[in-house]
């Protein structure tokens, strides 16, 4: 959507701006920390989006939303990655296994695949944003039924909204919340930290496992949480 038409999805919007008091409150430390993730991941993620004419907020709202921006999240149901796409989705988005490597864990081959399951669900959808997100969390076959023919329809119709499940009704506010704050951080006192994501080189003398790496690079600069 343009500028004026996210602005009224989120000024004047309640489910919206609760969220964003969630963001900002108990949710705070999250979102600073998917903030951060966010930018060691940049240069392989936002190329991506930019090509394919898409925000970087949206990117960021959709990341924070789905991992925080932890590349090897795998949730409950089986979603994995930066992005959260189900092994069927990612497969139909040319995420494979390649040599045993799960490409869903790729930052960059992630963000592509959400590019093009986003442009192909607003064509869908005729630009619906917050039906397109419903789709990505709830599952497209569901919206198309319950949207029909009647793309126009918001997200907040009693006849779409109360069939859907809570956890859906939570995440679009939460994705359009966490954008808009990406796109205004200073308009609500939220200090993101400088980092410096430019990608470096490490040269090895000799060949090393990942586990060799990880027990190396785990810890340092006080990153507990592994490397």
């Amino acid at each position: 959507p343009d500028g004026h038409q996210f602005d009224k999805m989120v000024e004047f919007n309640q489910p919206v701006q609760a969220a964003m008091r969630d963001w900002l409150t108990s949710q705070r430390s999250f979102l600073i920390d998917a903030w951060e993730n966010y930018q060691y991941m940049r240069y392989l993620m936002w190329p991506e989006y930019e090509r394919a004419g898409l925000p970087e907020a949206l990117l960021f709202g959709i990341m924070a939303k789905e991992s925080g921006g932890k590349v090897h999240a795998v949730s409950r149901s089986g979603a994995a990655g930066p992005l959260q796409f189900m092994y069927a989705t990612g497969l139909r988005f040319g995420l494979t296994s390649d040599g045993g490597f799960d490409e869903r864990f790729d930052p960059a081959l992630a963000a592509r695949a959400n590019a093009e399951y986003l442009d192909e669900q607003l064509g869908i959808f005729n630009n619906n944003l917050e039906v397109t997100l419903a789709a990505y969390n709830g599952g497209e076959g569901r919206m198309r039924r319950l949207v029909g023919d009647d793309t126009a329809v918001s997200f907040y119709d009693p006849r779409i909204y109360n069939q859907l499940s809570q956890e859906t009704r939570d995440y679009v506010p939460a994705v359009l919340a966490a954008a808009w704050l990406f796109l205004h951080p200073d308009s609500y006192n939220l200090r993101f930290p400088k980092v410096d994501g430019v990608p470096g080189n490490v040269t090895l003398k000799r060949p090393a496992s990942l586990s060799e790496l990880t027990v190396c690079l785990g810890s340092a600069g006080g990153m507990e949480s592994g490397w």
